[in-house]
């Protein structure tokens, strides 16, 4: 589904957003080649239980029990995902593409973050400059689709690429970062080409104590998460590599 309007009728806030994101320690290293640089299968399943539980900024919306998160992402990370889990299931998948290109059935595209974000909220974006709100009824005309409405949503993730990743962490929305970081033996041979924005000595935001992840989980009602946490000073080990859970919050 293409391009859908935001809805002005009965303007709500604008829900929280969260990053969710594995990087490693140093540099923050998270991509090489348009895939994941290693296979951590306890991250893997902390993502799939996060994603697709609770409120990802600790907002709610009435029956929030019987909506489904969103899970925002760029193309590449869309077409990084292997077909046989697209869409990711249990999750409203939203794709950004400058184009408007139509990535198939349980997927709603946008052209922009803040587009998609509006949606989601249900809020309305202010009115673009003239020669932009050409471009953007060209770019409707040009669909073989009819628009959708978005469906409202429990919780808003950001899943990547890097560049929605940087665009997100300075959106005011964005409330939290589940971010896994990776200590490798050798950090250079994982050889990363794409890189989260150091976010952590900007002074906005903090990290939280492990037993508020998982107070924070609890309160998500993702008690299979919460048992994927280490003991409070251990870290996972599996592949090769150490890692552990963190949640940051901005101040």
């Amino acid at each position: 589904m293409t391009l859908p309007s935001p809805q002005t009728a009965s303007a709500a806030a604008q829900l929280p957003v969260a990053l969710i994101v594995a990087a490693t320690h140093t540099s923050l290293g998270i991509g090489r080649a348009g895939t994941l640089p290693w296979r951590l299968p306890t991250d893997m399943a902390l993502f799939r239980l996060v994603t697709s539980g609770g409120p990802a900024g600790g907002g709610s919306r009435p029956s929030s029990a019987v909506l489904q998160p969103a899970v925002v992402m760029g193309r590449k990370s869309w077409e990084s995902i292997p077909k046989k889990f697209r869409p990711l299931k249990d999750r409203v998948n939203v794709v950004l593409s400058r184009t408007g290109t139509d990535f198939g059935p349980g997927t709603y595209t946008f052209s922009s973050l803040s587009q998609a974000l509006s949606a989601l909220s249900h809020t309305p974006l202010p009115p673009p400059p003239p020669q932009q709100q050409q471009q953007q009824q060209q770019q409707q005309q040009q669909q073989q689709h009819p628009t959708c409405p978005i469906p409202p949503v429990s919780s808003i993730y950001i899943i990547g690429g890097a560049e929605i990743y940087a665009e997100a962490l300075k959106h005011p929305a964005t409330s939290r970062v589940f971010l896994t970081t990776v200590y490798p033996a050798d950090e250079q041979a994982l050889d990363c080409d794409t890189f989260l924005p150091d976010f952590r000595g900007t002074g906005e935001w903090e990290q939280k104590p492990t037993s508020d992840l998982r107070r924070l989980l609890t309160e998500m009602e993702c008690h299979d998460a919460v048992a994927l946490i280490p003991p409070d000073g251990d870290r996972v080990k599996e592949n090769g590599l150490e890692y552990e859970f963190t949640l940051w919050e901005r101040r």
